[in-house]
């Protein structure tokens, strides 16, 4: 390992399993999370949208599949940001899918540490990127998982360049987030974007940003301190991501 970060922090707003048990309601603004980095991924207020946040501007993929940039003072229920350094990088072509690309970055990880959090910056020409976004919920919520079986939108991208925003996060984290990795994408020309389920990559360059520190700010209401975490959420977690 060349170095390891000084500080460099993950700073995470609520859970992603808050998330999956349907507490929806933003409680980050835009402008704050632009405060705890440049680069990251999340979603918005009532589930509207998958959020990215890229070179420090923070972007909407709605529901109808079009791409926004976020106002300072929307919110957000959930989201991972951190300033991105890179640390490493790694040359990738012909990648044929997104298990063969946490493959070649499994690889790079498990030799340098994967007992930390990584960022991870994937720039290239795609052949194809299958992703998804959501439609925007109302109360009462129901959990994620069942909102997914009828107001997901899957979107096919073909030969599009742009830019993959991912994070890996290690085997301990269960229980606030996801183990392992979880992308999200946006185009060069910021037209196209999403959660991403599948991909072609051509040909790219990935970026690693190692993060050894991890901030977590809970929401202050009333509804999330009642939410019961006791159940085991591992099979709803694996449906929404995947």
């Amino acid at each position: 390992m060349e170095r390891l970060s000084h500080g460099r922090t993950l700073f995470q707003a609520a859970l992603l399993q808050s998330l999956i048990l349907g507490h929806y309601d933003g409680a980050v603004p835009v402008k704050d999370l632009k405060g705890q980095g440049d680069f990251g991924i999340g979603t918005f207020d009532a589930l509207n949208g998958e959020l990215i946040m890229l070179e420090g501007r923070v972007y909407q993929v709605n529901g109808q599949g079009k791409v926004i940039k976020a106002e300072d003072h929307w919110k957000v229920p959930f989201a991972d940001v951190f300033f991105f350094e890179t640390d490493r990088t790694l040359s990738l072509k012909d990648i044929s899918s997104l298990d063969e690309l946490r493959e070649r970055t499994d690889d790079f990880i498990k030799s340098w540490g994967p007992n930390y959090f990584y960022g991870i910056r994937i720039h290239g020409a795609f052949d194809k990127i299958y992703a998804r976004s959501e439609k925007a919920q109302q109360k009462p919520y129901q959990r994620l998982d069942e909102v997914m079986k009828k107001d997901q939108v899957e979107f096919h991208f073909a030969h599009t360049e742009g830019t993959l925003i991912g994070l890996y996060c290690p085997s301990f984290i269960g229980g606030l987030n996801m183990p392992g990795y979880h992308f999200h994408y946006l185009s060069d020309d910021r037209k196209v974007g999403g959660h991403v389920f599948d991909l072609c990559l051509k040909e790219g360059k990935a970026e690693f940003c190692l993060l050894s520190d991890f901030k977590l700010k809970l929401p202050r209401s009333s509804r999330f301190g009642k939410i019961d975490f006791t159940g085991n959420l591992d099979e709803a977690v694996k449906k929404v991501e995947g």
